[in-house]
């Protein structure tokens, strides 16, 4: 790895105006994202006024982002991919807008779970065309890079949408965030429309050839296969850390600054590999699976004999440990994956 100076190595990425608008566009998308997430959590628990809403709200959202899964990646190869990706974003901002009309409609609930599948189909969508884009909007010499850079700011939006959207729901209601969500996400869509436009992937006549296509492809590569599996297990992780870390009545404050440790370690990682010349190498993603696995086991097994300052320490290093390792994943899978591939290779 070569290291240049960091304002330097900044420089040369946003030097590239399709890489400033995919930027720009993917970061507020991702704050946008997570404020309509949280918004449309509690207007169901508000006007649902149950805990069985907020699961029907879940299965809403997870359910129709399973179901368009492989059409969404099939989609990716076979439209364009740019207007997928802004035209997700008008529709996301939609679903945000009809979220904020629960509260004066005779159906609230109603309107509440509609939403929730509006926004659970465009961000179906746009996963795969969004992933798929990376590899396209920086020179090939910038791909690691570019990857780095990008992941941090959505980290930082990730960070900072709780930051904007608890407070707005304190004060106000669960309308608020969401007329946020909609605008953050329609200033989100300026950006991904003027990125230029590239000729879309021949189509075949059979979507089922196209799918079967991309597990034969999976299946009889063996990197590619370890680098998809890579970009999904941790997200599964991540979710059984949360749900057995100890709280050992540290407050509410305490137990915030644990949570946005991995967020922290993950942004300070990427911000740092963007500024080093650095090319994917399958030993990254291993070693980082490994420094992932200790930190995680730390914080989740020894928890309750190190205290809450050091489950933090080890939070952080495994958030820098996971963005190594999806940075890494990702990289390969853009460098091993035939570009008219990449959708439905993503959306797996």
């Amino acid at each position: 790895m070569t290291r240049i100076p960091r304002l330097l190595a900044y420089r040369q990425l946003l030097s590239h105006r399709a890489y400033r608008l995919y930027f720009a566009s993917s970061t507020l998308g991702a704050f946008a994202s997570a404020v309509q997430f949280l918004g449309q959590g509690w207007l169901v628990l508000h006007v649902g006024a149950s805990g069985w809403a907020l699961v029907a709200f879940l299965v809403v959202r997870i359910g129709i982002k399973s179901l368009l899964a492989i059409p969404a990646g099939l989609a990716a190869d076979r439209f364009c991919r740019v207007s997928i990706y802004a035209w997700m974003r008008v529709g996301s901002g939609a679903a945000s807008l009809l979220a904020a009309t629960a509260l004066v409609s005779p159906h609230p609930l109603m309107v509440a779970l509609l939403a929730a599948a509006v926004a659970a189909a465009t961000h179906a969508l746009d996963l795969p065309a969004h992933r798929a884009l990376q590899g396209e909007v920086q020179p090939d010499e910038h791909l690691e890079r570019g990857l780095s850079f990008g992941t941090g700011g959505f980290h930082i939006a990730s960070l900072l949408a709780p930051i904007a959207a608890f407070p707005l729901l304190a004060a106000t209601n669960p309308s608020a965030p969401l007329l946020l969500s909609a605008i953050m996400f329609l200033v989100a869509a300026v950006p991904a429309f003027a990125l230029p436009k590239r000729p879309t992937a021949r189509r075949t006549q059979r979507a089922s050839h196209d799918v079967s296509t991309a597990f034969r492809f999976i299946i009889a590569t063996p990197l590619v296969f370890a680098l998809v599996l890579a970009t999904t297990l941790p997200a599964l992780v991540d979710k059984a850390v949360a749900l057995s870390l100890p709280s050992q009545n540290s407050g509410h404050a305490s137990m915030g600054f644990v949570l946005a440790a991995p967020e922290l370690g993950a942004v300070a990682v990427a911000l740092m590999m963007a500024g080093v010349n650095w090319r994917f190498a399958p030993w990254i993603p291993l070693v980082s699976a490994g420094a992932y696995a200790v930190g995680v086991a730390t914080a989740s097994f020894a928890g309750f004999a190190i205290g809450i300052e050091m489950i933090a320490v080890a939070l952080f290093l495994a958030g820098c440990a996971k963005t190594t390792l999806i940075t890494s994943a990702l990289a390969g899978i853009q460098r091993h994956v035939p570009a008219d591939m990449r959708g439905r290779i993503m959306t797996i």
